[in-house]
């Protein structure tokens, strides 16, 4: 069970990681804008906001 407060966050990275780059590839093309404001904020919430609540919630589960 500890494992898994290791692994996902480190997931949610990568997946974090893999919308920006969709994004930017969308902005790239220039075909739909809007899917890319939908990518970009995605990945950009991943990473920003889900990645460190996870780490710091999970550290506070495993010290119980």
């Amino acid at each position: 069970m500890a494992i898994l407060f290791f692994i996902l966050p480190i997931a949610s990275i990568l997946v974090g990681l893999y919308f920006i780059t969709l994004g930017l590839w969308e902005l790239r093309e220039g075909a739909n804008r809007n899917q890319y404001i939908k990518y970009m904020f995605t990945g950009l919430f991943l990473l920003v906001i889900l990645t460190p609540m996870m780490w710091l919630f999970g550290s506070s589960f495993l010290s119980m």
